[in-house]
């Protein structure tokens, strides 16, 4: 019956070998729609839309402007890896007969049994902060496997394909693939998303305020490109002064024959070598155009555009490589603002850790409740933040022989200032 319970959830996560398997996308990197299934299937109206109800074909463009778009690209390169913290697993409460040996042996098998073709954990975060900042929202589904043996996989789902409907007061996951509605298993399938607005639970994706201005960056560069490379080389300019006409000379033989000998000097200047020069009458000027013009109207421009791609990726100029300040205060307040919303995001991400490993101690029969904290990345000012430690544990000790706060609020305190 294990085996048999485990084959049929596997075969549910797989599908069929004619559908495309789950965590991978599309053949040709498009959705089921373009591919001519059943486009009302697909935008079925008991589904939530995206906010703004924008479709989900623009999912894809969003991954598009990120592998194709520098700025962009280096955006949701050093978010995700600034999210990248150390993970600590806080037991706050064991069972009878549970020792805190056991619960940190299991997680840590745990950690060491999920995506191992992929990197472990590392390897599925990284996938999970990648679609997180790429789609406003990222998903995973848990695998469980035979009677207390805990999760057996646990596998990212693509965003792409996920759609919420309303069954009764709740919200209710579901996979569209190749046309067709699978239900979700909600006690398996978790779901973050950035921003969401009110009850929609899609996440918003910061690429979403960009197209328009991506658009105008591309086509500044191109206007600036060709710009400079016309102005960037010495060029020719030669000027013929026709000789008189004759005296017996009809109007159309002069045009034809001034059109003759302009395409005669036009020959000779296209077979004209590098080192050769040019012998002419004297009714044939040359003169060199230097390219030593400078225009700097292209890079205030592009400068303007690029810094609203970065506003909107929500970075600072410094982690970019742009710092228009000459002090260290302004890059490390810069850094510090960065940090804020990485601790925002991360407390997302460690709610959902933490209900991953509750749920692998629930399945694998261990009685005790933790809690997964992301910490925060080491501070610009390394001596200060180290002051800043000492004085909170001494004002929480103080606090404490004072008879202030209890041994336990002393702990949380601390707890809290490390996290």
């Amino acid at each position: 019956m294990k085996q048999r319970g485990w084959a049929a959830w596997w075969r549910r996560v797989k599908g069929s070998s004619n559908q495309p398997k789950r965590g991978s996308p599309p053949p040709g990197g498009l959705s089921a729609v373009s591919q001519g299934t059943d486009t009302k299937r697909f935008f079925s109206d008991s589904f939530l839309p995206l906010p703004g109800r924008i479709p989900f074909e623009s999912l894809h463009l969003y991954r598009r402007l990120r592998d194709s778009i520098p700025d962009i690209s280096d955006a949701v390169w050093t978010w995700k890896r600034l999210c990248q913290t150390e993970r600590k697993v806080l037991i706050e409460e064991l069972g009878n007969g549970v020792s805190r040996d056991a619960v940190l042996n299991r997680l840590t098998a745990f950690e060491n049994r999920i995506n191992m073709r992929g990197g472990g954990l590392a390897g599925l975060l990284d996938l999970f902060y990648s679609s997180l900042f790429t789609f406003g929202a990222a998903a995973l589904e848990a695998v469980p496997g035979g009677a207390c043996s805990g999760i057996h996989d646990v596998v990212p789902v693509d965003v792409w394909t996920v759609r919420f409907r309303h069954n009764g007061q709740r919200l209710m996951p579901w996979q569209v693939t190749d046309g067709n509605e699978i239900a979700l298993p909600e006690d398996f399938f978790f779901y973050v998303g950035l921003d969401r607005d009110g009850t929609n639970p899609y996440g918003r994706s910061m690429i979403a305020a960009l197209p328009g201005l991506v658009r105008i960056q591309q086509e500044l560069l191109s206007d600036m490109a060709r710009a400079t490379r016309n102005a960037g080389w010495n060029r020719l300019h030669v000027r013929y002064h026709p000789e008189d006409r004759e005296t017996e000379e009809e109007p159309e033989a002069y045009k034809e024959r001034i059109r003759t000998n302009l395409h005669r000097l036009s020959d000779v200047l296209k077979s004209t070598d590098i080192d050769q020069n040019l012998i002419t009458l004297d009714n044939v000027s040359v003169e060199v155009l230097a390219g030593n013009q400078r225009n700097q109207v292209f890079y205030e421009n592009h400068k303007a555009v690029e810094e609203q791609v970065i506003t909107g990726m929500h970075m600072m100029p410094v982690l970019l490589g742009r710092n228009y300040g000459s002090t260290e205060t302004y890059g490390t307040a810069q850094f510090e603002v960065v940090n804020r919303q990485v601790q925002t995001v991360n407390r997302q991400v460690a709610d959902m850790l933490t209900r991953i490993y509750s749920l692998e101690l629930a399945l694998s029969g261990i009685n005790a409740r933790v809690r997964v904290s992301l910490e925060g990345n080491r501070t610009v000012d390394v001596l200060r933040a180290a002051q800043t430690r000492r004085v909170e544990i001494d004002t929480t000790l103080r606090l404490l022989e004072q008879g202030l706060i209890s041994e336990r609020e002393a702990k949380a305190r601390l707890q809290r200032a490390d996290s």
